[in-house]
Formats: C-alpha cells, sequence, structure tokens
C-alpha cells in the first residue's frame, strides 16, 4: 500500500515537473536588427497565441510585446515595467507623430497595454528602439510559440 502511494505521489510530481517545464519561456538574445525575422517567425507559427517580449537591458528594462492572436499580429506597449510606465507619454506621442492608432486595453490575463495598429508594425520597435532611445544593443528576447533562430 505504502509503495504504491510512493509511486503514484513521484509520478505525479513527475508530471507536474515536466508540465511547468514545457510552459516555462525560453530565452535568447538578439540584435535589434533580428526583430523583423522575429515577427515573420511569430506570424508563421502554428501555435494560436505565439508571443515573444524583447527587452532592452541598455535602456532600464524597456520592454516591447508582439504576439500572434488567432492569427491577428500584435505590438504593444506593456505598462507593468517602470521604463515602460515612465515613459507612456512619449511612446504616446511618437506614436502620434508616426501616424500609428493606439487603444490602452487590459489583456485577458489583466495587464494593462497599449495595443498598437497600423502599418509597418514590423519596422515600428526599431524606429522606437533608434529614434526615442538611440540605442542598438543587444535585447533579452523572452518567448513561446515559435522556433528560433
Amino acid at each position: 500500500m505504502n509503495l504504491t502511494l510512493i509511486i503514484c505521489i513521484v509520478a505525479a510530481l513527475g508530471g507536474l515537473f515536466l508540465f511547468l517545464k514545457a510552459r516555462t519561456a525560453k530565452e535568447w538574445q538578439i540584435s535589434p536588427s533580428e526583430i523583423p525575422t522575429l515577427i515573420s517567425k511569430l506570424r508563421s507559427s502554428p501555435d494560436p497565441l505565439a508571443w515573444a517580449q524583447v527587452i532592452s537591458e541598455e535602456n532600464d528594462g524597456l520592454a516591447l510585446d508582439f504576439s500572434v492572436n488567432n492569427g491577428r499580429f500584435e505590438f504593444n506597449w506593456c505598462l507593468l515595467g517602470p521604463k515602460n510606465l515612465e515613459d507612456k507619454g512619449r511612446f504616446i506621442d511618437f506614436l502620434d507623430r508616426n501616424g500609428f492608432a493606439h487603444t490602452e486595453i487590459k489583456a485577458a490575463n489583466g495587464c494593462p497595454l497599449i495595443d498598437v495598429q497600423g502599418s509597418n508594425l514590423e519596422g515600428l520597435a526599431n524606429r522606437i528602439l533608434s529614434e526615442m532611445y538611440h540605442s542598438a544593443g543587444s535585447l533579452r528576447m523572452l518567448g513561446e510559440g515559435f522556433e528560433w533562430p
């Protein structure tokens, strides 16, 4: 009886470990020039919810979020990180000056976002990095639902 219980507990813990490991986002280092390739990979992913977040440590943890949600490509400015919150007004001004529509929303998980719409969203991230932050350094990328590289 005790041996059966121990085997069941070990099997359950092993299954839980494998499940959690499979749901942990992967991490890579990329350059800003790889962002268009990243977006292409997201768009071609068979996963109904593929996502990536690129983080510029050079700019105090500035985070740019990309996802494909049931076939729709999304570029979002997440309003959780200190740098993104601090620069919210500056970001909105940049979008307005450059003809991008934007809406402040809450994601299904409750995360407050600025959802950006417009043409050439692929080039927007690099414009933000170069024009707003004068940065071209390495980026940390987190994501799941797509193959990299």
